[in-house]
């Protein structure tokens, strides 16, 4: 497991399940776990400095979240990197983020907009830095300012559990971008952003809805790419 991952111990009894939860689910959505990573209860109890029942309980959510996967013995594994599954999640956040994008154009004030400005401005910087972490960051920042804009929780929630569903893909693909941003990607991994805003500017919805798409569609190129390169090298 990894140790950097940020959690906190947990203190307050009538929560605690609900805070473990939360931990684990942000770590997850951020990638701080690698795919086929185990933890056992015991493990996370004492990370958390808790009992065991509320960290049973709080994996048993994320596993029928399907974002953990809880062996015969109680141990939770982050799931295998899978090209079917990744597709899929593609093909669901095809359909639904781009149709959240469109609700959410007319509701993107001047303030959303100047966040979401002052977000592609750090994303841009990452670039230069080569910060790998803050350049994700800035990419889930950007995105969800966009999909709160439309105001609907339950687009919201099934997006959620779709980023949810990534992080061992975010993790995979963080491990590569470093390498990556020494070459000429550097200058263009931010345009999708830029385009959006650009048509967001010119009131062209079509355009917004279009790019977010196309900024979803190559993400999910860039990781198979990576993918195809892994197995290459005999990488699992």
């Amino acid at each position: 497991m990894d140790s950097a991952a940020p959690f906190k111990p947990v203190r307050t009894r009538q929560t605690v399940q609900d805070q473990i939860y939360d931990q684990l689910r942000t770590a997850l959505v951020n990638g701080a776990f690698e795919a086929g990573e185990s933890f056992t209860i015991s493990a996370m109890a004492d990370r958390f400095m808790t009992s065991h029942m509320p960290v049973r309980e709080a994996l048993r959510r994320l596993a029928a979240e399907n974002a953990l996967r809880i062996s015969s013995t109680g141990t939770a594994v982050v799931p295998d990197l899978d090209r079917a599954e990744l597709a899929q999640i593609t093909q669901a956040r095809m359909i639904i983020e781009p149709a959240t994008a469109r609700i959410a154009f007319d509701h993107i004030g001047a303030d959303e907009r100047a966040e979401l400005g002052k977000i592609l401005e750090k994303h841009q910087t990452c670039g230069e830095t080569g910060d790998v972490v803050l350049m994700l960051e800035c990419n889930r920042h950007f995105h969800f300012g966009i999909y709160r804009a439309a105001g609907n929780d339950v687009l919201i929630s099934q997006i959620e559990n779709l980023w949810l569903r990534s992080g061992a893909y975010v993790r995979f693909l963080s491990d590569r971008m470093g390498e990556l941003l020494q070459t000429s990607y550097k200058k263009g991994f931010a345009m999708y952003h830029e385009v959006m805003l650009k048509a967001l500017d010119d009131g062209d919805r079509d355009a917004f809805v279009r790019t977010m798409g196309e900024d979803i569609e190559a993400t999910h190129n860039l990781v198979t790419d990576f993918l195809t390169e892994n197995e290459g090298q005999g990488g699992s």
